[in-house]
């Protein structure tokens, strides 16, 4: 009875430690969230605030990938949203925000 308990578990046991050990597990866990927001006026970008949001992400992702020394990244699509705007220094002004999901 205890041979057949072994060699129903073995199996099993193998097949986890695949599992958890695969690559394909091992880069799901180096996807991140990144999110960048800008709070300003619209003049000095050509897609104003929103622009200016989604060119901090890009910076922030290209940083995390030099200083992890990644080759290949998949970013997914960048989502950007914006609130309301309001004068701040006689400029109307908003805060945007960009957010992407990376994975290297």
């Amino acid at each position: 009875m205890r041979n057949g308990f072994l060699a129903l578990v073995a199996p099993l046991i193998l097949i986890a430690a695949f599992l958890v050990i695969s690559p394909r597990s091992a880069e799901a866990h180096r996807c991140l969230m990144f999110k960048a927001s800008h709070n300003g006026t619209d003049m000095f970008h050509p897609d104003g605030a929103i622009g200016t949001a989604k060119d901090k992400l890009l910076y922030a992702i290209d940083t995390w990938k030099r200083e992890k020394r990644i080759k290949k990244l998949r970013i997914g699509k960048i989502k950007s949203r914006c609130g309301e705007w309001y004068v701040m220094y006689l400029l109307p002004h908003r805060t945007c925000t960009a957010r992407a999901r990376v994975c290297g």
